[in-house]
């Protein structure tokens, strides 16, 4: 499930029941969620959580389709029409896809087949997708679902290694599992390079990555289910690693944003509940926020800025939706619920 502005809309994206695609949106200001089938349920093709963006004057979809495969859908904004596009044949998406806008082009990352990293790109208004490889097949044994996003004029990937092959002593190769990588390229440029955020038993879920002030910023789920970030100014090479909560914190994959002048991660904690963390950027102290109360979170959640709000999104109880709005300024969590419940949404 992913959260986005679309326009001047709040949008979800979220797999529905018998493999379909499910989307929503509501105006800014508006208490009226709407829905639209994007793929109807039986048809087969939805096989992962989906991801959502604005871009250009569309709002976009990336999913896993049946047989490992990836599908692309567009819609331009005001329209109700979706149109879809084959990225990348069966037998080469092994992840849930993270699709965003970087430059002029559309941009997705999924992970490939034995260990691999895929991207592939497509100018705004082409219709021809390109690929490159960003992380050979064999470099891990396994990847987890990248995030893919624009930071300054790059392109960046974060990737978590669940398992990883050992390398040999001495080497930088990897020297074991659960290790964060973050790949870079900058825009117009065909060379991806690979940095080594942090090693061995660092990285216990897959990573969000986003652009804060003039940073990149990691979000990942650490040891023994504590909170993880790590910050790297544009420019730089040196990686820093801050514990944003503690052991027995996180027990989901954490998503990270800016919002104002903020950075802000939501992550589920325990007994189904959905946690906030922000800090101003340039201070070093978090601060936390329970969104809501035990029983109601049952994913990794969603977070971005829409108009003046902070907004998250997470599936709720049997399969519903709910959706959660803060104004920037403001310590009072507001829920709606956008999709009954046995949607079988993820």
């Amino acid at each position: 499930m992913k959260v986005a502005q679309v326009g001047s809309s709040s949008v979800i994206a979220v797999q529905g029941p018998d493999a379909s695609l499910l989307y929503y949106w509501q105006p800014i200001g508006s208490q009226q969620w709407n829905q639209e089938i994007v793929i109807q349920a039986g048809d087969g093709f939805i096989r992962s959580a989906p991801s959502v963006a604005q871009v250009g004057d569309s709002s976009v979809i990336a999913a896993q389709g049946p047989n490992n495969s990836l599908f692309f859908y567009w819609q331009p904004i005001g329209s109700q029409q979706w149109n879809w596009e084959a990225v990348a044949a069966p037998g080469l998406a092994f992840s849930a896809p993270s699709v965003a806008q970087v430059g002029n082009s559309t941009v997705i990352a999924v992970a490939g087949p034995d260990g691999s990293v895929l991207f592939y790109w497509q100018p705004i208004g082409s219709l021809q997708w390109n690929q490159q490889t960003v992380m050979q097949p064999g470099e891990g044994t396994t990847v987890s679902a990248p995030s893919v996003a624009q930071v300054g004029n790059s392109t960046v990937i974060a990737v978590q290694l669940p398992d990883a092959p050992p390398g040999e002593p001495g080497s930088n190769r990897y020297s074991g599992p659960n290790m964060l990588l973050f790949f870079w390229q900058p825009i117009g440029s065909l060379q991806w390079n690979q940095e080594f955020v942090d090693g061995y038993d660092s990285a216990f879920s897959a990573a969000s990555v986003a652009q804060v002030g003039d940073s990149t910023v990691i979000a990942v789920q650490g040891p023994k289910n504590s909170l993880r970030v790590y910050s790297q100014p544009i420019g730089s090479q040196q990686w820093n690693r801050e514990t944003v909560a503690g052991t027995g914190s996180a027990f989901s994959a954490p998503s990270v944003a800016q919002v104002g002048n903020s950075t802000v991660i939501a992550v589920q904690s325990p007994d189904g509940q959905l946690q906030f963390y922000w800090r101003p950027i340039g201070s070093q102290q978090w601060n936390q926020e329970v969104v809501d109360a035990p029983g109601l979170a049952f994913s990794a959640p969603s977070v971005a800025q829409v108009g003046n709000s902070t907004v998250i999104a997470v599936e709720g109880p049997d399969g519903s939706v709910l959706f959660y709005w803060q104004p920037i300024g403001s310590v009072q969590w507001n829920r709606e619920g956008v999709a009954p419940a046995e949607t079988d949404t993820e």
